[in-house]
């Protein structure tokens, strides 16, 4: 028998890989429903460890577009316009791209069964980071088996998670993208590490180097992808 060829050693590999994926997370339908894990379409993610339930984003143009962005800088909707200072569209469908009128519109399409879609907590987002395998592990830091449409672009790239104290210049996000700093907290476990390296101020994600300083009142930054929880 002919040993197996490099293509076909790395099949067998990602299919081990998302088997394991498969009994931390499962594939829902737009109902809600349980799909294969092989399946190539579908529009929620239930994490098995945690309860969760993650929307996907599609490709498509639609309201849940992977390329769209919005404003977050209150907890409430209805500011921020269709786009950002530069001209550039930040989502289409909604009359205003800000993370609490997307999560509205979701909730009101009722996205697999469900109509409790909230903007997550810090710490909730973070459970989907992962370290990925290599010495030098490559961003996103997330399984793109289930989560294929994840924003890549470090420094531009933040995910909106939930403001608990309500300063607009306290916003936060997750940036997958970005590098996990092990050199700068040695002592640290690796979990903690990432969480660190991944977690930012939104007030640097936007148009400019720093919203709250060279351009105070003017909302240029506080601009995030979204993920949407329920459970």
């Amino acid at each position: 028998m002919n040993p197996p060829t490099r293509a076909a050693a790395d099949k067998v590999a990602d299919e081990v890989k998302i088997a394991e994926a498969s009994k931390r997370y499962a594939k829902l339908d737009g109902n809600g429903n349980e799909l294969s894990v092989l399946a190539s379409s579908w529009s929620c993610v239930k994490d098995k460890n945690t309860g969760f339930i993650w929307e996907e984003k599609t490709n498509d143009g639609g309201l849940r577009d992977k390329d769209w962005r919005y404003r977050h800088m209150h907890n409430s909707g209805g500011y921020g316009g269709v786009r950002d200072t530069n001209g550039q569209t930040l989502c289409q469908g909604l009359g205003t791209c800000d993370a609490y009128s997307y999560m509205y519109a979701v909730n009101g399409s009722g996205l697999c069964g469900r109509n409790n879609w909230r903007v997550p907590l810090p710490k909730e987002l973070g459970t989907i980071a992962q370290i990925n395998p290599g010495s030098q592990p490559p961003p996103p830091h997330i399984d793109t088996n289930f989560f294929p449409e994840t924003a890549n672009i470090p420094r531009k790239g933040a995910y909106c998670t939930e403001n608990v104290d309500g300063a607009e210049h306290n916003y936060q996000g997750i940036d997958f993208g970005l590098p996990i700093l092990y050199s700068a907290f040695p002592n640290e476990s690796p979990a903690n590490v990432l969480g660190v390296s991944i977690l930012v101020p939104l007030r640097f994600y936007g148009e400019i180097a720093d919203g709250l300083i060279n351009n105070p009142g003017q909302a240029s930054n506080w601009i995030c992808y979204t993920r949407l929880v329920s459970r």
